[in-house]
Protein backbone atom coordinates (compact mmCIF):
# COMPACT_ATOMS: atom_id res chain seq x y z
CA UNK A 1 0.00 0.00 0.00
CA UNK A 2 1.33 3.38 -0.64
CA UNK A 3 1.27 6.45 1.86
CA UNK A 4 1.84 10.12 1.40
CA UNK A 5 3.77 12.01 4.36
CA UNK A 6 4.20 15.53 5.37
CA UNK A 7 7.54 16.44 5.54
CA UNK A 8 7.67 18.92 8.17
CA UNK A 9 5.03 18.66 11.12
CA UNK A 10 3.84 22.45 10.49
CA UNK A 11 2.76 23.98 7.40
CA UNK A 12 4.22 26.12 5.81
CA UNK A 13 2.83 28.93 3.42
CA UNK A 14 6.28 28.90 2.04
CA UNK A 15 7.00 25.51 0.89
CA UNK A 16 4.97 22.15 1.08
CA UNK A 17 7.07 19.14 0.55
CA UNK A 18 5.77 15.42 0.84
CA UNK A 19 7.47 12.06 0.86
CA UNK A 20 6.18 9.58 -1.70
CA UNK A 21 6.34 5.64 -0.55
CA UNK A 22 5.29 2.86 -2.50
CA UNK A 23 4.73 -0.07 -0.38
CA UNK A 24 8.26 0.15 1.80
CA UNK A 25 10.30 1.64 -1.41
CA UNK A 26 10.45 5.83 -0.44
CA UNK A 27 9.93 6.57 -4.21
CA UNK A 28 10.86 9.67 -3.79
CA UNK A 29 9.39 13.47 -2.80
CA UNK A 30 7.13 16.05 -4.61
CA UNK A 31 7.49 19.85 -3.42
CA UNK A 32 6.22 23.57 -4.22
CA UNK A 33 7.12 27.12 -3.12
CA UNK A 34 4.05 29.09 -1.59
CA UNK A 35 4.06 31.05 -4.97
CA UNK A 36 4.13 27.82 -7.36
CA UNK A 37 1.47 26.12 -8.83
CA UNK A 38 2.38 22.33 -9.43
CA UNK A 39 4.78 19.85 -7.62
CA UNK A 40 8.10 19.15 -8.59
CA UNK A 41 8.87 15.27 -8.14
CA UNK A 42 12.77 14.69 -6.68
CA UNK A 43 13.28 10.90 -7.27
CA UNK A 44 14.80 8.85 -3.99
CA UNK A 45 15.77 6.11 -6.09
CA UNK A 46 17.06 4.97 -9.59
CA UNK A 47 13.75 3.15 -10.29
CA UNK A 48 11.82 6.59 -10.08
CA UNK A 49 14.27 8.83 -12.07
CA UNK A 50 11.71 8.71 -14.97
CA UNK A 51 9.59 10.87 -12.79
CA UNK A 52 12.80 13.58 -11.56
CA UNK A 53 11.94 16.99 -12.62
CA UNK A 54 8.37 16.05 -13.60
CA UNK A 55 5.39 18.15 -12.10
CA UNK A 56 2.34 17.40 -11.12
CA UNK A 57 -0.92 19.25 -9.78
CA UNK A 58 -1.30 16.90 -6.42
CA UNK A 59 1.06 15.23 -4.19
CA UNK A 60 -1.46 12.20 -5.21
CA UNK A 61 -0.95 12.43 -8.80
CA UNK A 62 2.42 12.07 -8.05
CA UNK A 63 1.97 8.88 -6.00
CA UNK A 64 -0.22 7.35 -8.91
CA UNK A 65 2.35 7.94 -11.58
CA UNK A 66 4.98 6.48 -9.23
CA UNK A 67 2.84 3.65 -8.53
CA UNK A 68 1.85 2.87 -12.11
CA UNK A 69 6.01 3.27 -12.70
CA UNK A 70 6.23 0.28 -9.78
CA UNK A 71 3.47 -2.08 -11.55
CA UNK A 72 4.86 -4.89 -13.18
CA UNK A 73 4.77 -4.45 -17.01
CA UNK A 74 2.26 -6.57 -18.51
Amino acid sequence: MSQLHSVSSRPSPALQAYVIEIGETQAGLVSRRGDERYFTFIAATPAYHALDGHRFATPVAAESAARQLASPRR
